[in-house]
Order: C-alpha cells, then sequence, then structure tokens
C-alpha cells in the first residue's frame, strides 16, 4: 500500500505568473506604437478600414515586431514610471501617423488650388479617406496618390521603419522631445512645398489663361465673361491636368520617398537630438 501512494513532492510546477504578466505587458507595449500609428496614418487609417482590422493588425504586427524589443524590468519599475512609457509609445505611434498625414495633404491642398483657379471648386463630393466634402479634383489626386503610394510599396517601407524604430528608439529609452518637436513643427512648410511642385504647373497655365480672357474681354466689352471666359478656363483646366499627369506621377513618386525618408530623419531626430 506504500508503494501505490504519491509523494507530494511529485506535484505539477505552479505557472510562474510574474514572468507570465511581464512577456504580456511587453507584448502590450509592442502593439501601442504599431497601433496608434495604425489609427492616426494616412491609407492605413482611413474611415474605410474598419476599427477592428486596424486592432487586429497592429497585434500580428505586435507579434513580428516582438523580436526587436529589449527587455524591459516592468516589474521592478514604479507606476508613474509605466505610465509614462505608454504615453510615450502611444505619442511617437501617433506623431508618425500625423506626419505622414501632414506630408500626404499636400495632394489634397494642390487638388485643391487647382480646382478653385480652374472653376471647379464648386463640384465637390465626399472623401473616402476622411469623410468631409473635398473638390472632385483633390479627390481624383488623392486617389493617384493611394495608388502611387501602394504601386511604390509606400506601406511595406513603412512598416519596415516601424520595425526599425523599436532598435532605433527602444521602449522605456530616453528621447529628444524639444529636437522632435522642431522636427514636426517644420514638417508644415514640406508639406506647401510639395503641394506647390504638384500645383504650380498646372496653376500657372490658368493664371496665364486667366490673364489672356480679362485681356479679351477687356478689348471687347461685347463678349460675356461666364459665357466666353468660364468654357475656356474649364477646358484649359481639364488639358493642362491631361497634360501634366506623368510630371504629377513624377512629383507623388517624390512624396512617397520623402515622406519615408522624412520618418526615417524623425526616428533619428527623436533619439539623437
Amino acid at each position: 500500500m506504500e508503494n501505490l501512494l504519491v509523494s507530494s513532492d511529485s506535484g505539477i510546477p505552479g505557472l510562474e505568473l510574474p514572468g507570465l504578466f511581464e512577456f504580456l505587458s511587453m507584448f502590450f507595449l509592442a502593439t501601442l506604437r504599431i497601433g496608434a500609428f495604425l489609427i492616426s496614418a494616412p491609407f492605413f487609417g482611413a474611415q474605410s478600414i474598419p476599427l477592428q482590422v486596424r486592432i487586429v493588425s497592429s497585434i500580428i504586427l505586435g507579434m513580428v515586431f516582438f523580436e526587436q524589443f529589449q527587455s524591459v524590468p516592468l516589474l521592478e519599475l514604479d507606476n508613474l514610471v509605466i505610465v509614462r512609457i505608454i504615453f510615450v509609445e502611444l505619442l511617437i505611434g501617433l506623431t508618425v501617423g500625423i506626419l505622414l498625414s501632414v506630408l500626404f495633404a499636400s495632394v489634397a491642398l494642390a487638388g485643391e488650388k487647382i480646382a478653385t483657379s480652374g472653376g471647379l471648386g464648386f463640384a465637390a463630393q465626399i472623401d473616402p479617406t476622411t469623410g468631409g466634402q473635398t473638390p472632385v479634383i483633390s479627390n481624383a489626386l488623392t486617389l493617384f496618390s493611394i495608388v502611387t503610394f501602394l504601386s511604390l510599396d509606400g506601406h511595406l517601407a513603412l512598416i519596415r521603419a516601424m520595425d526599425a524604430s523599436f532598435s532605433v528608439v527602444a521602449v522605456g529609452g530616453r528621447l529628444d522631445l524639444y529636437a522632435a518637436s522642431q522636427f514636426v513643427a517644420d514638417s508644415a512648410g514640406y508639406m506647401f512645398e510639395l503641394a506647390s511642385i504638384m500645383m504650380l504647373p498646372v496653376v500657372i497655365v490658368l493664371l496665364l489663361t486667366n490673364v489672356t480672357v480679362g485681356v479679351v474681354t477687356r478689348s471687347a466689352p461685347t463678349l460675356n465673361l461666364f459665357s466666353f471666359g468660364f468654357p475656356i478656363t474649364l477646358l484649359v483646366c481639364f488639358l493642362a491636368l491631361y497634360l501634366a499627369t506623368k510630371p504629377l506621377g513624377y512629383s507623388m513618386e517624390y512624396l512617397v520617398r520623402f515622406a519615408i525618408d522624412f520618418i526615417a530623419s524623425f526616428f533619428g531626430k527623436l533619439k539623437n537630438g
């Protein structure tokens, strides 16, 4: 009978809850930065993409990026320090998404200026990415930029940049927020610069057309400005957009490559200052 008794020393070992808690906490931190990025970034954070898809995508990418993580002793840290780490991770992801939104807003800005100069400012429809009313030309250029972005594998390049960001800007590491804030403030200037590159060829043609129509109507007062000038302006606007299709493609390709390099420079500025 004594041989049938089970010794108390041969029990099932217990689960190491502190180690499991630290693992889940690190995995949670891995999803914060990429999740905030997917919510605020253009294309990824469009209203047409359900929130559930973005949440699942952040979890999957967090599993992929988990190898880049440097171990952080969360159990040894104070609660305020952990809250600061969570806030910084969310801030990094949101800032990267907002920077991309500002840069790619140059396409909508260029389209709106072209529509206003060509007399098509009244022709507006709902933008599928923002849900607001924007000119038709602005929507067309935005869709053109999405196609260019996807054809150049810009979405994969941004995901690789976010993956590399964990090795450049480690979780819980020191950040130069002042230098990064100056870098963010300068991004608005790049938005207007990129918009000018895209819209100036068409806008200059429309400006010369309006000046010509004004001179003609001035020399011949019997001509009605609306019945004569407006149709000519519309025709020139469509013709200029057709002829500028290839240059616009080059400009949007430059925009995509500039945005990716801009994000990489932002991470370097965030770490080094």
